[in-house]
């Protein structure tokens, strides 16, 4: 069993869990702690991606990190309702380029904004008209309620950052020049969660009864990509404080973890996800697998780590499990499909 104490953010996740579980109310989902001995035993070998793939992200490292932010607001829901047209979302760039899916975001802001530094709220608000946006990421589902997070973040920039996405970003260093994800309420995760700045732009929380779910997907998926690029960047500071990094419950690790049979889905719940029928945002079923989802993903994290300790290992962070996980997700074919919500939060 794990004797390590988890880091804050995930304690907030594995807690509601662990007393839902003590409750005997997961009526959905479940999750299995065998599987993910196991897993965690093999003490796969994991790398963290610097996210530089030409074509697709931008090369300047300051320029990468201003539009992860921007993306992250707008980095949900990209699934195809209609299954027959393909499983995600997709559109043509003025190149002709086939774009699918979250992987569009980061092309089209740095076709947008190409190497530039920084990214300000005029240019999120240019970018936000409807004809503009509609260019931008023609037909995408729920583009009303993605123009209206951006206007959120826009305005918490303008408030609080001079206007500047790098602003907001540099405020967060902590006094070595590194940048921190908690510092009192400065960090980056805590910022970008924060309503009073940034009001519904990363928000991000469930209830379930009286229990409280912080997911905070979004504002979690900016630091550990902005980490990723800073691993071998001379002029992006890291994170001092990455292993206190939260989970990214999107729908792709719920299905990586269901194909391990980490996880397993009540008879009900798994034939609205094996039909592709819609499950409804804020539903028990939808709580209780983002819920699963981070608590499986911070026990893993945990286990690999402590196997790690005792073999003089260095410890892996949130960016190498989550990699690992999405990218499992992701490649997974032959009717595997993520659980359909339509949702802003993941």
């Amino acid at each position: 069993m794990s004797n390590t104490e988890y880091a804050p953010a995930l304690k907030q996740i594995v807690e509601p869990w662990e007393e839902l579980v003590a409750r005997k109310e997961n009526d959905f989902v479940s999750v299995n702690l065998g599987v993910l001995e196991s897993i965690a035993a093999q003490n796969p070998d994991l790398k963290v991606p610097d996210w530089r793939f030409p074509g697709d992200n931008a090369e300047n490292d300051w320029a990468f990190a201003t539009q992860v932010v921007v993306s992250s607001v707008i980095n949900f829901h990209f699934l195809n309702r209609n299954r027959d047209a393909g499983e995600n979302w997709a559109m043509t760039d003025p190149s002709g380029k086939v774009l699918t899916g979250s992987n569009a975001l980061l092309t089209r802001l740095n076709q947008r904004f190409p190497e530039q530094e920084d990214i300000t709220s005029p240019d999120i608000r240019k970018l936000n008209a409807r004809a503009e946006f509609d260019a931008f990421l023609p037909d995408i589902p729920l583009a009303m309620q993605r123009r209206e997070l951006l206007e959120d973040f826009a305005h918490g920039l303008a408030n609080y950052f001079d206007g500047s996405v790098r602003n907001l970003i540099e405020s967060t260093k902590d006094a070595d020049g590194k940048l921190r994800l908690f510092n009192e309420g400065h960090g980056l995760a805590e910022v970008l969660a924060d309503t009073s700045i940034f009001e519904q732009a990363f928000f991000d929380t469930s209830y379930l009864d009286d229990l409280t779910f912080p997911f905070n997907k979004r504002a979690n998926l900016a630091p550990l990509l902005i980490y990723g690029r800073s691993t071998n960047s001379e002029t992006l500071p890291t994170f001092a404080d990455i292993d206190q990094s939260g989970v990214i419950p999107d729908y792709r690790l719920p299905q990586a973890f269901r194909s391990m049979g980490a996880i397993a889905y009540s008879p009900k719940l798994a034939e609205l996800v094996d039909n592709w029928k819609p499950i409804m945002k804020n539903s028990a079923e939808e709580i209780e697998i983002r819920g699963a989802t981070s608590y499986a993903t911070a026990y893993l994290l945990k286990r690999i780590n402590e196997i790690r300790a005792e073999a003089g290992q260095e410890p892996y962070n949130m960016a190498h499990i989550d990699f690992m996980l999405w990218k499992m997700g992701r490649g997974l074919k032959d009717g595997s499909f993520p659980h359909f919500t339509e949702t802003t939060a993941y």
